[in-house]
């Protein structure tokens, strides 16, 4: 396990946030993981079925070897990582048998387990730890999801007839950490839609989520006309800047992720681009809600927020650019024995794994969002995503691995 994980964090995998909500650009190290997880699949043999996509979406079945029919099941995860931390160069450190301390990453930085990022690390003293070296992100988003499923698929194909189980399907998707792992996932590679859905992606030690964000994003562009002030209303001066600043100071501040917290949702400018014209700037936002009349209050301040600001600065154009739905709530369209499953596979393997609502969106939650059936997420190994200090513990997703087996193993003995 630990070989395998070390093998795909050293491909630079990072997609690229565009703010066109159509676009699906894809990077070399994207599709080198893509190609890396391809061939090691096929290399197992034992009947496995193995496709990539164009795309560089890696699909793969290990067909039922039982003679009943039972419901079918999909594990995913996805291979590329966040562009919002530094992801050239990555030099995994490996700490064995852990002492418990603090652990020097490098670079100034400390992951202590008295931190918000290290804090499970209290319960993995003597264990196995891989950090960065404090300069870039690990990569543990979502490459522990990766190396526990294909590590899943190398089982189930050594140990044959051994292991009774229906028909596991898989998917490695691309460009899920900027919001568009569904937008060119194919359900046509496999003979038939899963039953059941499982996304290997969590973040939060010892839970799977049950219900989670829907999630909206787009952006608004002000275009400006740079003029000399002191002739400013005689030459058209456009200040997109200052316009933009008003829309800004025009939405209520109890609706900024500051103030969310529970099932409260959030609007937020997450960007502001000055485009190299040095007259144009663009807003980029976020909008999370549990709750659909939230989403539409939300919808109707950004409104009144374009409304006023045109109102305020004519000469400033503003276009609302494509606002898309990135992801919807899980909860409308799991498989009703979902949370029965992991419960039990958890009692059986001894991990803990509680169901709870998440503020987050998943790969599940992308597709229920282009009208595919959604799915737990089930915690995976990661610690810290999205940042420098990103790690996890080998042993962790060796656990996970048995975990996922054994709910193959409910879902094929469900009478």
């Amino acid at each position: 396990m630990l070989d395998r994980f070390l093998k795909y964090v050293l491909i630079e995998s990072q997609s690229i946030d565009d703010p066109d909500p159509n676009s699906f650009p894809m990077t070399e190290g994207q599709r080198t993981i893509a190609q890396q997880i391809y061939d090691e699949i096929r290399s197992f043999g034992g009947g496995v079925e193995v496709k990539m996509s164009e795309d560089y979406y890696v699909y793969a079945k290990v067909p039922s070897n039982m003679k009943k029919k039972v419901p079918s099941v999909m594990f995913m995860a996805h291979l590329d990582v966040t562009p919002e931390a530094n992801g050239k160069g990555i030099k995994p450190q490996v700490h064995l048998n852990y002492s418990g301390g603090p652990i020097a990453l490098g670079n100034g930085l400390v992951l202590s387990p008295d931190s918000k990022q290290g804090r499970h690390l209290r319960d993995l003293v003597g264990k196995t730890i891989v950090t960065s070296d404090g300069n870039t992100l690990l990569g543990a988003d979502c490459k522990t999801g990766c190396a526990i499923l294909v590590t899943l698929i190398e089982q189930m194909v050594n140990e044959g007839k051994r292991f009774e189980h229906g028909d596991v399907y898989f998917c490695f998707s691309q460009n899920e950490d900027v919001g568009k792992a569904a937008m060119r996932m194919d359900m046509n590679m496999f003979d038939k839609v899963p039953d059941m859905l499982f996304d290997i992606d969590g973040d939060e030690y010892g839970t799977f989520s049950v219900a989670n964000f829907t999630a909206e994003g787009g952006s608004y562009l002000f275009k400006g006309n740079l003029a000399h002030p002191s002739n400013g209303k005689k030459d058209g001066y456009a200040d997109a800047r200052t316009a933009m600043a008003y829309f800004l100071g025009q939405l209520p501040p109890e609706v900024h992720p500051s103030h969310s917290e529970g099932q409260q949702g959030y609007i937020h400018c997450y960007a502001i681009d000055q485009l190299p014209n040095q007259q144009d700037v663009r807003l980029r936002f976020r909008v999370r809600y549990f709750d659909k009349e939230d989403g539409a209050r939300y919808a109707r301040y950004l409104d009144n927020a374009l409304g006023k600001t045109r109102e305020a600065f004519p000469l400033v154009a503003i276009e609302k650019e494509a606002f898309g739905r990135q992801y919807d709530n899980i909860a409308y369209s799991m498989h009703p024995r979902s949370v029965e499953v992991v419960s039990v596979a958890a009692l059986k393997t001894g991990i803990e794994m509680k169901p709870v609502e998440i503020r987050a969106g998943t790969t599940a939650a992308m597709m229920v969002a282009h009208g595919m059936p959604g799915g737990p997420c089930l915690y995976s190994g990661q610690n810290a995503a999205h940042s420098v200090y990103e790690w996890c513990c080998i042993e962790e997703l060796v656990e996970l691995t048995g975990l996922c087996k054994e709910i193959v193993s409910q879902i094929a003995n469900q009478k």
